[in-house]
């Protein structure tokens, strides 16, 4: 039986021993985001589109991590969904199997593709990870006010699986009716098919009338196409230009400010964290009945919009092409507001200005229903599907051509972590940059919680590694890391998961170690992360608990600057119960070692009677069901009084690591275990 484990219970230190009886497993769970567990593609994610140039193609960044040696990777994309475009097959360089971290930019043209990785194994068997869609088509960012954003009991319709979205938003409505949401960087979200009651993050409430346009433009131009959507309810002019030249705009509906720059800021944000690695083929703006019945003057409006446009491109970092509607009448104002059209015609033809004319959504649905938006109504006039048809209208073929769409010149992959860390350490990430400037490029690294919410930025610099320094305040649970460029703004890959513990006194820079016993051999292979100083690894076995023999030593070429993934195989795996680890060796004369992993015979552990027993080193041990809850455990000294336990299941695959959170003096403690089958008790012996 082989037994995987994801974060080691102590670090041992040179020196220590232990009796075979009075053991410690710390083995490390083979982190994976696909189905064999050896192979993890983060970069792109399933429906991603990417914005093609006008000779239809696009660049496709790849980021994928291999945790065990291959004698060869390879990358297919495969034509689907009547792509006629030929498929794409590339090899993984030798360096990067070396390291487990594989980065590719291959380019693909217009429509969908399957990306399959394949790894072949030195005995000829064969690992692999799918990604089911990824596109090359048309990336738009919708802005505006509420009639773009979309209001859900409309009469939206779904699209077609050619129109993508993240069903997501960003904001929230607070109690004192303000719309709140965060000015900080964009976390990495699942892209999906636009139905009709979806979001389109970061703030479209509805599929809208996009969904139906999005299925217009890609049957005229047999492309995918991805809609993301900025828009804010009731945001005027005046509130875009506020909140674009750092004030908290004011909602003169509800007599408050909107905080965080918005609605300025998801426009920026959206470019910054999403397009600027998407791509973007233009902003489509639509706004302006707020002004209308506000009554701002011709010069007002293009002054304020202008500004919002000069202003979003320079802090984004990208000189976004902005097709502009023109946009003023409602169920208040029935006509059109001529200050509000002649500024957005001036400003869709300004000289220089890289923006184009839209649609006249004016002679659409007017009067307003009472909902005054546009609207699908049930016998009625189809509303949203007559904005949906004038903004294909407007979007000419010969328009295409004359939009320049915004094409990342580079792209950024971030690599190997460590498996744990605490609260205040610091580790190294190394990464790979792609494209026009791959040396260099100055970096920031963001640290983002489990769930994908921003935490902090938790590195600056252009050192390859990049050095890391975790907050000390942070809160025990998983964490990633996207490393994103500073100058322009590019938001880079995501890396796998790292799990941080206050209880931790070290980081394992071991991401990945495992052992398996095939017929009558062992092998153990382990992937490090970069670990800059590391001169040199020595992997040793134990059969007896107790005295490690060192059975290979490893130099390290670059000082531990890149990560490497190592292999051995055991031809004498006699014993029952064999332990491997690696031992570390620094520049600095210090030393670390790995977590521990084992081979096992079946049942050589007894399930739910705590070991070692008496306790050393206040640590002990409970093999459990998997396939069950994890019993509840209390421990209590002779008067009766409890003692809080530190229990986790992340430790060991199918064992319990416990210690008491504070240090308990030798003597006799009673563990109480709960399970779904009754209560049990354990006489437990503490000695020093």
């Amino acid at each position: 039986m082989t037994r995987k484990l994801r974060e080691h219970c102590f670090q041992v230190s040179p020196g220590d021993s232990f009796d075979f009886r009075y053991f410690c497993l710390a083995l490390l769970l083979l982190f994976s985001i696909c189905a064999n567990g050896q192979l993890a593609l983060t970069t792109p994610t399933n429906n991603q589109i990417v914005q093609r140039d006008n000779a239809g193609s696009a660049l496709i960044a790849i980021t994928a991590y291999a945790f065990r040696p291959y004698a060869s990777i390879q990358g297919h994309l495969t034509p689907i969904e009547g792509n006629v475009h030929k498929a794409k097959t590339w090899v993984f360089e030798e360096e990067q199997l070396r390291q487990g971290f594989l980065t590719a930019s291959i380019k693909a043209e217009t429509g969908w593709y399957n990306l399959k990785i394949s790894a072949v194994l030195p005995n000829g068997n064969i690992d692999s990870v799918l990604i089911d869609r990824v596109g090359v088509g048309e990336v738009f960012l919708v802005a505006g006010n509420s009639n773009a954003m979309g209001l859900p009991g409309l009469g939206a319709k779904s699209a077609s699986n050619q129109v993508i979205s993240i069903n997501a938003v960003n904001k929230a409505l607070n109690a004192e009716n303000i719309t709140v949401a965060p000015n900080e960087p964009m976390r990495q979200l699942d892209f999906s098919i636009l139905e009709k009651d979806n979001f389109i993050f970061p703030s479209g409430e509805t599929a809208w009338y996009w969904g139906e346009l999005g299925d217009l433009i890609s049957k005229r131009l047999k492309t995918p196409v991805l809609f993301l959507n900025a828009a804010w309810a009731a945001a005027n002019s005046d509130s875009y230009r506020d909140a674009a030249t750092g004030k908290d705009a004011f909602n003169p509906y509800v007599g408050k400010s909107w905080p965080n720059r918005q609605p300025y800021s998801n426009i920026v944000n959206t470019i910054r964290y999403l397009n600027s690695r998407l791509g973007i083929r233009a902003v489509l703006w639509s706004h302006g009945e707020n002004d209308a019945q506000l009554k701002f003057t011709e010069q007002d409006y293009f002054n304020n919009i202008q500004t919002l446009i000069t202003n979003a491109r320079a802090d984004a970092g990208y000189h976004v092409p902005w097709v502009i509607a023109r946009n003023s009448a409602s169920n208040i104002v029935k006509d059109p507001y001529l200050p509000v059209i002649n500024a957005q015609n001036r400003l869709s033809s300004l000289n220089g200005f890289n923006t184009f004319p839209g649609p006249n959504l004016d002679t659409i649905q007017i009067p307003r229903p009472v909902s005054e938006h546009f609207e699908n109504v049930p016998g009625g006039i189809q509303g949203l599907t007559l904005a949906a048809s004038a903004w294909n209208r407007a979007l000419t073929d010969s328009l295409f051509k004359k939009i320049i769409p915004v094409q990342p010149a580079n792209s950024i992959h971030s690599g190997i972590v460590p498996s744990t860390a605490f609260p205040g350490s610091s580790f190294y990430v190394g990464y790979k940059v792609n494209g026009e400037n791959e040396t260099g490029l100055a970096l920031r690294a963001e640290l983002f919680d489990e769930s994908g919410k921003f935490v902090d930025t938790v590195g600056i610099g252009s050192e390859n590694p990049l050095l890391i320094k975790l907050p000390t305040n942070l809160a025990d649970g998983q964490y990633n890391i996207r490393l994103a460029g500073t100058t322009p703004n590019l938001a880079g890959s995501t890396s796998s998961l790292f799990y941080v513990n206050n209880a931790y006194k070290s980081v394992q820079v071991v991401n990945t170690i495992s052992a398996v016993k095939m017929n009558q051999t062992i092998h153990v292979t382990w992937l490090v992360a970069a670990n800059p100083g590391m001169q040199r690894m020595v992997l040793e076995k134990t059969t007896n608990g107790d005295i490690y023999t060192d059975l290979q030593q490893y130099s390290i070429s670059d000082s531990g600057k890149s990560s490497g993934i190592y292999a051995f195989t055991d031809s004498d795996p006699d014993a029952k119960i064999i332990f491997y680890r690696v031992r570390m060796e620094y520049a600095d004369g210090t030393t670390s070692y790995s977590p521990i992993v084992t081979i096992l015979e079946p049942g050589a552990l007894p399930r739910l009677v705590a070991f070692p027993n008496p306790v050393t080193r206040q640590a002990f041990y409970l093999e459990t069901d998997q396939a069950r809850p994890a019993p509840r455990l209390s421990l209590f000294d002779i008067s009766g009084s409890a003692h809080p336990l530190f229990v986790s299941d992340r430790e060991i695959i199918g064992l319990l690591s416990v210690r008491p959170i504070y240090p308990l003096p030798a003597g006799i403690y009673v563990l109480r275990i709960v399970t779904e089958a009754g209560t049990s008790t354990q006489r437990m012996t503490f000695v020093d």
